[in-house]
Order: structure tokens, then C-alpha cells, then sequence
């Protein structure tokens, strides 16, 4: 158990402590939080085997506690701190899927909450399937069927199994990366998925036109990286080059003033040298490590709202900031980076 889950299991001893109480005493005035899709019924075909997507009344429900604690603000808001007397919380949704122009926009309208959606240049217009959500369908698909002999042996001899056992097949599916794409794509051929067909027919990611009618409706557009991968398990060059060709393509194709970042995953093993790298041609960056300090002065963090387990918005912002100030007694509360 990783210490922030140590404090979500406590999380009942500080449910008292009102909000703000909290916030003045972390002496923060904004936060940063995000989510990456919001599912319509039980179903979510996705995520569902990665983390736990929350619903349409759970999504509401956080919405109406930030709204009653916090005001919304854009990300140009959040950036020049134009915070005044009030709280404030900055909210963004990772990956660009249409789920967000489907589900979430209606909502965010209705409740007049800002947000910024950040993209995969790579995804949009359905082009391609982020890895990670094959190797979904692929533990579900195994989950949910049964499987003739001929199969197991497919899958167990491409993943290098001695027996098929249910547990080890998902253990080994989770482990995969996107370095392993030509393998998961093997694998999803042994199932008869077809990516080229999901897409057609279900169209997970936003399409140019959605973009740009999100934009159109005040909805801010960043850039998400081309491919999605984790950037401590790439180099220094391809991480340069994941950022600034999502970047760049993004600003041109939807005629962008200012250039926004969120990394994939996290930036953990993200140097110095790599920021330096990309600082004259971006206006801000975004991590996911949750309520911390940052010693590279363009670059936030945010709070993630999705979990293996779902929390309330309630207690996933009483625990960053009951984290925070439990870090901030320790002296480890600032990122340190090489």
C-alpha cells in the first residue's frame, strides 16, 4: 500500500474538517484536478479493467461539492492567478475522447464550469487505439468468454506463459507497454477484435469538428502528446519529440494562441534538460502527481479523480490537501527534479 492510499483509507478521521479549513491551512488558493471520461450507464468498455470511470450522477456530484468550495476558472485564470478572496479549482479532461463532446459538455454548460481538453494529435478523427485501452478489451474479452484450446495456446505462447491461468494472462496484460504494440495487436487478432472496425463503428475520440465546436462553445484545447506513452520509459529526444510534434500539430490544425501540455500518465523521470528543451515553445505544462509543488515554473500539477476505487470528489481534495500538509511538515511536498 503506497502512502496516499494509507491516507485514503483513513480519510473517514478528516471528513469533519470543513474544506477551506483545510485549504488555508495547506495555504493553497486554487487547485488543478482532472479526469479523462465519464461513463453513461454501468458499462464502460474503455477503462473498466485500468481504473474505475465514474458516472454521470457520481461526476455531478463531484461537480456540485468544487461548485460549492470553489469557483471555476479557466486555464488562463488558473495561469495568472486570478484567484481574489475566493477559492478557486481549474478543471481538464486527458486523451480528447467523445465521450467528453457526448456526456461531459452538456453538463459542464449546464453547471457554467470551464475546462480544457487535452488531446493525442495521434488519436483524433479515431486514426488509432491508445494502447492501453486494447489491452482492456483484451482482459475482458478473457474474462467474460470462453476460450477454446486453440486460443490459450495463442495467447499463452505469445506471452511467454508456461500454462494459461486466468490471473497470470491479466497480470501479464497489465504489465504490457507501448513498446509492445505489435504483440497486443497479435494478441487482439487471435480474439477477431478488429481495431479498424471498433473505430468506425464506435468512434471513441473526438473528431476535428467536435474540436472545433468545443472550442467554439469557450472550451479550452491543449496537447496530450502523438501517441500517448510513458515518458520515463522513453528517451530524452522521443520525449521532446512526443511533445512538440502534439504541440504543434494541435496549434495549427485548430489555430491555437497559447500552447498547452499535459503529460501522458506522469512526468515522473522528466529532467530539467527535457523542460529547458521545451520552455520557448509552450505556455504551460501539466502533471498528474497530485496536490505538489513544482520547482520548474511553467509546470502544475493536478489532482487525478479517477482511482481503482471511487472516491468523491469530497474526499479525494480533503485527502490531497491533508497529504499535502502531512508532506509539507516532512519537507516533501516540492517536486525534485535532475
Amino acid at each position: 500500500m503506497s502512502l496516499k492510499e494509507f491516507f485514503f483509507k483513513i480519510s473517514f478521521l478528516y471528513k469533519f474538517l470543513p474544506t477551506h479549513f483545510l485549504m488555508k491551512l495547506a495555504r493553497k488558493k486554487s487547485i488543478a484536478i482532472f479526469y479523462h471520461y465519464i461513463k453513461k450507464d454501468t458499462e464502460d468498455e474503455l477503462t473498466s479493467h485500468l481504473y474505475k470511470a465514474k458516472n454521470i450522477t457520481q461526476f455531478l456530484e463531484d461537480i456540485h461539492y468544487l461548485k460549492k468550495h470553489f469557483r471555476s476558472i479557466s486555464i488562463e485564470e488558473f495561469l495568472q492567478k486570478k484567484y481574489k478572496k475566493d477559492y478557486t479549482f481549474f478543471l481538464s479532461f486527458d486523451d480528447g475522447l467523445s465521450n467528453f463532446y457526448d456526456v461531459v459538455a452538456p453538463i459542464l454548460k449546464q453547471e457554467k464550469v470551464q475546462a480544457i481538453n487535452f488531446l493525442n494529435s495521434g488519436f483524433i478523427d479515431n486514426k488509432e487505439l491508445f494502447y492501453r485501452y486494447k489491452i482492456n478489451f483484451l482482459i475482458d474479452f478473457i474474462l467474460r468468454n470462453d476460450i477454446d484450446i486453440n486460443k490459450k495456446r495463442a495467447l499463452k505462447d505469445i506471452l511467454a506463459l508456461k500454462e494459461f491461468h486466468l490471473k497470470n494472462v491479466v497480470v501479464e496484460l497489465t504489465k504490457m507497454n507501448i513498446h509492445q504494440t505489435k504483440k497486443i495487436d497479435k494478441l487482439l487478432r487471435i480474439i477477431n477484435f478488429s481495431e479498424e472496425e471498433y473505430l468506425l463503428n464506435n468512434t471513441p475520440y473526438l473528431t476535428q469538428n467536435q474540436i472545433l465546436e468545443l472550442k467554439q462553445d469557450g472550451f479550452y484545447i491543449g496537447a496530450h502528446s502523438k501517441t500517448h506513452p510513458r515518458y520515463e520509459n522513453i528517451s530524452l529526444k522521443k520525449q521532446i519529440e512526443e511533445t512538440l510534434t502534439s504541440v504543434q500539430e494541435i496549434t495549427n490544425r485548430f489555430d491555437l494562441k497559447k500552447q498547452y501540455f499535459a503529460f501522458p500518465f506522469s512526468d515522473d523521470g522528466v529532467t530539467k534538460h527535457f523542460f529547458n528543451e521545451i520552455k520557448s515553445k509552450v505556455t504551460a505544462t501539466f502533471g498528474t502527481a497530485g496536490l505538489k509543488d513544482e520547482c520548474i515554473d511553467f509546470h502544475y500539477q493536478r489532482i487525478p479523480m479517477e482511482y481503482n476505487s471511487v472516491y468523491s470528489a469530497e474526499t479525494i481534495i480533503k485527502t490531497e490537501l491533508v497529504y499535502y500538509i502531512f508532506k509539507k511538515i516532512i519537507g516533501y511536498q516540492k517536486i525534485k527534479r535532475n
